[in-house]
């Protein structure tokens, strides 16, 4: 059964061509967002441009016979300049993570792929757009909606619209405030749910468990039932990061900043080797409407990850005052008046890093249970399916088709 949550007239999409902008030598510069934009950005060099294309086609060191970093990829398909110019900041505002340690075959699993199967990024394009026309499309669900292009989307009233809405529609099939104590398997083949409630402790019973909890919070409840799983879910790492948002006039923004005297853009992305603290900012109130009052402008700012986790220890007035003085060095006006500080969040454990040997672990704590008897328990959430919410939806239409699989078996066995 797939249930609607309602809310497509409250969607918004953010303008598929809103630039994109990194930090490169004290100005903000922008991202190229189609072919016909390469020759022109002067993000990267001419000789970094014939570099990268020559090693798009296929004229670049053959693959090593190990699991290449994000970085070795990179630099040796594209060279230098795009992995410090582009793809370095990307991993960072992303993952928030180090890509000479993020695993490219877990991280960019696609990208990957495509010279796999191509022999080169080109090549592996052109085959994937090959491939791709010759199977017959799916037609589009006419409720969808349909943005002109790639592009980002929230909800008029932010993203907290989707969990309410589907918590709203499921009504009392959704417990708040139940935390799973521990799982165990009855002789009758079900597992027995242990829940901490506001009203006492509760026994369930399920032919199937779903544990989308983070990596970390699923290792301490499966020890008891499988150390194996739960020794290999307990090597992910998760950095901190901090959310930061905060709202400057107008008139702060700095003149070169602006196109048509608008902020207008997605946001930037802030290399590691270019001085500042902040990963990256969105521009929040640019990308969709009623985010800020007329004459107002806000940003949501991230720091901390992989290479700053001594975020931890800054107070708010300080992670404020690193994300404000970054600004002023590249888009805010030195001068402007103090920032209007709307909401701070700090996660001691963010983002899940999907580090070289990422698959073989998560392989790892899936054979465990399947090995050792426990089938019907699924592994799902952003540690396996990627760190994006769009391949969350997607690794949640996957799970639900192996549990559907599994359940099916179970009933005709």
């Amino acid at each position: 059964m797939q249930l609607d949550s309602g809310l497509k007239n409250e969607l918004v999409l953010g303008d598929p061509n809103a630039p994109r902008f990194v930090l490169w030598n004290g100005k903000l510069r922008p991202v190229p967002s189609k072919p016909t934009d390469l020759p022109l950005f002067d993000l990267m060099s001419i000789p970094g441009k014939i570099r990268a294309g020559f090693g798009a086609i296929g004229l670049r060191p053959s693959p090593p016979g190990h699991e290449e970093t994000v970085e070795e990829f990179v630099r040796r398909n594209l060279g230098s300049e795009v992995f410090e110019r582009l793809i370095e900041p990307f991993c960072s505002g992303v993952y928030a993570g180090d890509p000479s340690k993020l695993s490219m075959k877990a991280a960019f699993g696609k990208v990957w792929k495509l010279e796999q199967n191509g022999g080169s990024i080109i090549g592996g394009t052109i085959k994937a757009i090959q491939e791709k026309s010759s199977i017959p499309k799916t037609p589009r669900d006419p409720r969808l909606p349909k943005p002109k292009g790639q592009t980002v989307g929230s909800f008029r009233k932010g993203l907290i619209m989707l969990p309410n809405a589907i918590f709203s529609r499921l009504g009392n099939k959704v417990k708040l405030s139940w935390n799973l104590s521990s799982i165990t398997k009855s002789d009758n083949g079900l597992y027995t749910l242990l829940y901490e409630t506001p009203d006492g402790m509760v026994s369930l019973e399920s032919k199937s468990v779903v544990m989308t909890v983070p990596s970390y919070v699923a290792s301490s409840i499966l020890h008891p039932v499988s150390a194996v799983a739960a020794d290999s879910l307990s090597k992910f790492y998760y950095p901190p990061v901090a959310a930061v948002t905060i709202s400057y006039p107008k008139e702060a923004i700095r003149e070169e900043c602006l196109i048509d005297g608008e902020l207008k853009g997605f946001g930037q992305l802030h290399p590691r080797s270019q001085g500042v603290e902040t990963l990256g900012t969105i521009y929040s109130s640019s990308l969709f409407p009623n985010r800020a009052p007329p004459g107002r402008i806000l940003l949501l700012n991230y720091i901390g990850g992989v290479t700053n986790t001594g975020i931890m220890s800054k107070t708010e007035s300080q992670l404020v005052e690193a994300v404000d003085r970054d600004l002023r060095k590249m888009l805010i006006n030195p001068n402007a008046q103090e920032p209007l500080v709307l909401g701070i969040r700090k996660w001691p454990q963010a983002i899940p890093q999907f580090n070289v040997g990422h698959l073989d672990v998560l392989d790892a704590a899936k054979s465990a249970l399947n090995d050792g008897g426990f089938k019907g328990v699924f592994l799902g959430g952003n540690y396996v399916s990627g760190v994006a919410l769009g391949r969350c939806v997607e690794g949640a239409y996957e799970v639900a088709a192996e549990v559907t699989d599994f359940l099916s078996f179970v009933q005709t066995s």
